[in-house]
Formats: C-alpha cells, structure tokens, sequence
C-alpha cells in the first residue's frame, strides 16, 4: 500500500537533522559574507574619511569627522570578531574519548587518524548513536551562529549610529557657530 515509497521513520530523522546541519551551515556562510561586506565597505569609508580629514581646512567639521572614524571602528572590531574562530574547550585529558564533538575538524586532528577511525567505529554502532552525535553537532553550530548573528547585529547597530550621531554632532555644530538672524 504505497510502503515501497516511504522512507523508513529513522531515514526521515536523519534527513530532518542533516537538512538543519546543511541550513546551519549556510547560515554561517552567511554571517562570514556579511561580516566581510560590512568590513570592506568600513575600509573604503575609513580610507575616503581619513583622506578628507587630512585635507581639511575648516576646524568646525574636523570633529564630527574625527567622531565618526572612531565611532565605525566599533562595528570594524565586531565584524572581525565574527571571523576569527573562536577557541574550542580544550579538555584537560588528551583522550580521544573526551573530545568535545567528534564531528569538528577542529577536535579530531588533534588525533591520528587511525585513532579517531577506531573511536567513530565503537561510537557509531547503531543509528541512535549517530543521531546523538548529529544533534551535539548542530546544538554547538547553532551556539556558534548565535555568538556571530549577535556580533553581526550590534555590528549594523553601531555602523548605523557611527553615521546618525555625528550628522546630529555636525548639525549642532554648524547651528551653534551659525550667525543669528
């Protein structure tokens, strides 16, 4: 009665948990690309702001200026912040069966690869256990994705603000030094 078509239930929950796993790592491609958009558009701001600075002559507009270059380094640090890998745990013993997540290059290199071979084998002995470990995987993704969204919105925050506080800055500036009618 159609039961030739319908995937096993335990092919569905390893479906469903590979297509999180792939989705997270998109995300985190994602939040890599924006960092890097948002840093390059910061330089090129920093190098056209800077070049203005050092050819200015008017002392009334050097201090917005000065305002606003250091306020985009806070969004430069956040968006770099979101690139650089952030350390793992490192376990104080160095046996292999204390590895945080067995599924991350960046735990199981520190192993030969015939070690970290046998490991998988004893550990994946049935499709619960690699499901176990699919979960643990996309739980320490998703805790990494949280970490760079959050560095990446107070990125944007702090980019946006670099821009309205010193226009606000200016405007009082020319008001206040502006002759009264």
């Amino acid at each position: 009665m159609g039961s030739e078509n319908t995937p096993a239930v335990g092919q569905d929950i390893i479906q469903t948990l590979r297509t999180a796993h792939q989705n997270q790592t998109q995300l985190n491609l994602m939040a890599d690309q924006k960092a890097n958009i948002l840093i390059g558009t910061l330089v090129v701001v920093f190098t056209v702001v800077l070049t203005r600075l050092l050819t200015l002559q008017n002392g009334v507009l050097i201090y917005p200026i000065v305002v606003f270059a250091l306020m985009q380094l806070v969004p430069l640090v956040l968006s770099t912040l979101v690139l650089i890998p952030k350390n793992i745990r490192q376990t104080k013993s160095k046996r292999i069966e204390d590895m945080a997540n067995p599924l991350f290059f960046g735990c199981f290199t520190k192993f030969s690869e015939t070690e970290y071979e046998q490991f998988l084998l004893q550990k994946l002995t049935s499709n619960s256990d690699a499901r176990a470990l699919l979960i643990h995987d996309l739980y320490q993704i998703g805790c990494i994705l949280k970490r760079k969204y959050t560095l990446l919105r107070l990125a944007y925050i702090f980019a946006v603000l670099g821009v309205v506080v010193p226009v606000f800055y200016l405007l009082i500036v020319l008001l206040s030094t502006a002759a009264p009618l």
